[in-house]
């Protein structure tokens, strides 16, 4: 048999050729996947030997030969500036959905500009969170859900300075979401709405409108070609971005103007507040008539209710502005009425049975400056008023919160305890370099003293009553391995009463004369661990008293003022109830049975109340048991889960943590 060498040297070369344009370690480090950088030459490789094996396909084969060697120079090109170049990469901060874009998850951004500079950071959902704040929290409800343009983006303030944030301090039991994203319309809002916002159930929709630019261009969102390839490629956002966007420095007035216009005819096509209009305009506003009518009604079918904030330009609430726009571009004042926005909106909401807020008179009132001088968005003060204004019309229509936020940070503060002996005393515990840590701090969460550093848990403190010792949890709760160890309040001389080998405990308390502690302990047998019960173990003789079987499980205990009788929570059955335990005679009495799981007893100085939290239909919310008559009040009703309450020594508040939505920490409610 004879071999045909030229044939093979062909396809050698060919082999060589093909995997020099089409080199799969630049495919991986393009697109950061194996099975792409594998398989994509291999069928480059294959078609093009059947190309070249078939005379007939000999003029395909040139062609395809052809798009390798472009598909192979724009590879090359995505790699060299990907990875030599990457100062000059444009972030892509969104992700390209239908109809509409939304924020990338996991951003981690720092926009800087000469008026501001801010950190933007995201979660696993794409909504915007704090530099502090764990992405991998997610959202799964609300109460409140404001969808909008950059306006309620913010990406100018710091998130704790969004008006959605401040709007929490006024409303601290609500579940508050802010889906704004910079550049979309109304059109775009609806599309978000129906197919992702919807799903947050929220009770109250806020669609912000602002009169810079949301009545032009209205209309349902295409992605073309360009928008694809922007959004994949840096090398094509680095090429086309200037094409499709321009830079506010090379723009007239060195600022975005929007709605105002050099020329008079963009004016009639554009400027909503230009009393002529051209079909252009005309058709935009019945657009926009019908996606807010739209908007109204898918809100309404999800069992909700569509309220509408309109926030004005620069040009409405400064005189500054206004003129420097008709000087510079000669415009007609005669032509020009500031109020035709408002008037419009105001009438398609009343139209549409759709609350309106009108921040006209808001911002004109307000003496502080409300945007930045340059850019055309709000500062932190605008950002104030917003939430000012929405408050003072909820506040009229709902029930004032009774609730205060007192953590500053999402940190996961937690289990909130005073001292019996400094009524401005409290300790807490926090997460801090990657594990729970101790803090003490008063009464508002300020003055904040850390007590320990270490790469250990410590959970649940609890306060001697003579304030001079700590009690604590201390280990890796998922691994049931933790210790009840107890130090002075400096942090040293920490010791452990859950010393013996394989016995483990967690969550303990002092007695009112701080001679005893209650806790819960459980011990592990060839790697079998029992069910926790409750022990009470004497600090000045060392004996430790078991007071409930392993039979079922036992939390949480707490001592009476009195020290008569031991509070705990047990799981007898199917779920947790609250027990009392009797010591002069030893008799355990259920004091919940009610219906759902019980957890956290904390009881009053006097005696008298205690507060727990309840998992009534899978929500945790605090009940209060006047103990003297049995009657019971709920304290709190929410979307969100409160837990770990304790009462302030006045009476006058009891304290817990909480979790709403993406906001968690320390907060407190009034008692009378």
């Amino acid at each position: 048999m004879q071999v045909d060498y030229s044939s093979t040297a062909k396809r050698i070369i060919l082999l060589i050729l093909i995997l020099l344009l089409i080199n799969p370690i630049i495919l991986y480090l393009v697109f950061g996947k194996i099975w792409i950088s594998v398989l994509l030459p291999l069928l480059v490789l294959f078609l093009m030997i059947v190309f070249t094996e078939n005379n007939d396909l000999k003029p395909l084969g040139l062609i395809w030969f052809n798009l390798i060697i472009v598909f192979s120079f724009f590879i090359h090109a995505e790699a060299i500036f990907t990875y030599r170049f990457p100062e000059y990469i444009i972030d892509d901060l969104y992700t390209i959905k239908k109809n509409y874009y939304f924020n990338r998850p996991y951003l981690d951004k720092s926009f800087r500009d000469k008026e501001f500079s801010v950190q933007y950071k995201t979660n696993s959902q794409g909504f915007r969170i704090g530099v502090n704040d764990d992405p991998e929290v997610e959202v799964g409800n609300a109460d409140w859900l404001f969808i909008g343009d950059s306006y309620t983006q913010g990406a100018q303030v710091d998130y704790q300075d969004l008006y959605t944030s401040r709007l929490f301090n006024y409303f601290p039991d609500k579940i508050i979401v802010n889906a704004g994203i910079s550049g979309l319309g109304i059109a775009d809002e609806y599309y978000y709405y129906i197919s992702e916002g919807k799903n947050l159930k929220a009770d109250k929709v806020f669609l912000q409108i602002c009169n810079f630019n949301d009545f032009m261009q209205v209309g349902k969102r295409t992605f073309g070609f360009s928008d694809y390839l922007m959004h994949h490629s840096n090398f094509a956002r680095h090429l086309l971005y200037r094409f499709k966007y321009a830079n506010p420095a090379e723009l007239p007035l060195g600022r975005w103007t929007e709605p105002f216009y050099p020329d008079e005819q963009s004016n009639r096509d554009y400027n909503i507040f230009f009393k002529e209009a051209s079909k252009k305009k005309k058709e935009d506003i019945k657009n926009f008539e019908r996606y807010l009518k739209k908007f109204a009604d898918a809100v309404k079918n999800n069992g909700a209710e569509l309220i509408v904030v309109q926030i004005p330009t620069k040009e409405q609430v400064y005189y500054k502005y206004l003129n420097e726009v008709i000087s510079s571009y000669d415009l007609d004042v005669n032509k020009i009425d500031l109020n035709i926005p408002n008037a419009l909106l105001g009438e398609l909401c009343k139209d549409n049975s759709i609350e309106h807020i009108d921040l006209i008179r808001d911002f004109t009132d307000n003496k502080e400056f409300l945007f930045f001088d340059f850019d055309e968005h709000l500062n932190v003060e605008g950002h104030d008023q917003i939430a000012l204004s929405i408050a003072t019309l909820l506040n009229s229509s709902i029930e004032t919160s009774k609730n205060e936020v007192l953590s500053s940070l999402n940190v996961g503060d937690r289990y909130p305890r005073f001292s019996n002996k400094n009524n401005n005393l409290l300790t807490f515990q926090s997460w801090r370099d990657g594990n729970m840590e101790l803090f003490t701090a008063d009464s508002l969460l300020q003055s904040q003293v850390r007590l320990t550093w270490n790469n250990e848990d410590e959970l649940h403190p609890w306060l001697s009553p003579d304030g001079h010792q700590l009690v604590f949890t201390e280990g890796d709760q998922s691994s049931n391995h933790t210790n009840v160890a107890i130090m002075d309040m400096n942090g040293n001389n920490r010791r452990y009463i859950t010393s013996d080998e394989n016995t483990y405990g967690a969550i303990p308390s002092f007695d009112y004369t701080g001679t005893k502690i209650a806790y819960a302990e459980w011990k592990s047998s060839n790697g079998v661990l029992t069910q926790p019960y409750i022990v009470i173990y004497d600090l000045l003789t060392g004996n430790k008293d078991k007071i409930t079987p392993a039979d079922y499980e036992s939390w949480r205990p707490i001592f009476s003022p009195d020290n008569t009788m031991l509070y705990y929570i047990a799981k007898k059955d199917y779920q947790f109830d609250i027990y009392t335990y009797r010591f002069e005679d030893g008799k355990n009495a259920n004091l919940t049975d009610s219906g759902f799981d019980e957890w956290d007893p904390v009881i009053s100085s006097d005696g008298k109340k205690l507060v727990y939290a309840g998992k009534e239909n899978d929500n945790w919310d605090l009940f209060m048991i006047h103990l003297e008559t049995g009657s019971r009040t709920r304290l709190t009703k929410s979307k969100g889960d409160e837990w770990d309450p304790c009462f302030s020594n006045c009476g006058q508040y009891v304290y817990y943590a909480a979790t709403y939505g993406l906001r968690n920490g320390i907060f407190r409610i009034t008692l009378n």
